[in-house]
């Protein structure tokens, strides 16, 4: 298969999650401008649309998958900070307590993990 192809600049994409999956919608513009469904053999994109397209991919994968939105930098530290300032006394309790009663670390691991999880997910 040789690469020699041309470029077609009219192909609109949108990148859409539905029932789990995520899809690559191809479209073009007709007389009117509305969009119509477009067929495609390939996509070109220049380094730095390949690295957007692979973020935005990922991100629709994140949220078909979890049903949950990406959140952006500042509000995913935000986030972070606040279930640390929570689940630090948690921990430190777990910590003490299981030390004291000499649990295992694997038992002291699951209960940690126990708690990070309840706060995070509920």
């Amino acid at each position: 298969m040789s690469l020699d192809r041309v470029p077609t600049r009219d192909i609109e994409t949108q990148v859409v999650h539905r029932d789990g999956k995520v899809m690559l919608l191809f479209s073009r513009r007709d007389g009117a401008g509305e969009l119509k469904k477009a067929q495609t053999d390939n996509i070109i994109l220049d380094p730095e649309s390949a690295l957007a397209a692979a973020e935005l991919l990922s991100s629709m994968a994140f949220e078909a998958d979890t049903t949950l939105k990406p959140v952006g930098p500042s509000l995913k530290a935000s986030l972070i900070e606040k279930h640390r300032d929570r689940l630090i006394p948690i921990i430190a309790t777990i910590l003490r307590t299981y030390i004291n009663a000499k649990k295992s670390p694997g038992q002291m691991a699951v209960s940690i993990m126990d708690e990070v999880c309840k706060e995070i997910f509920s």
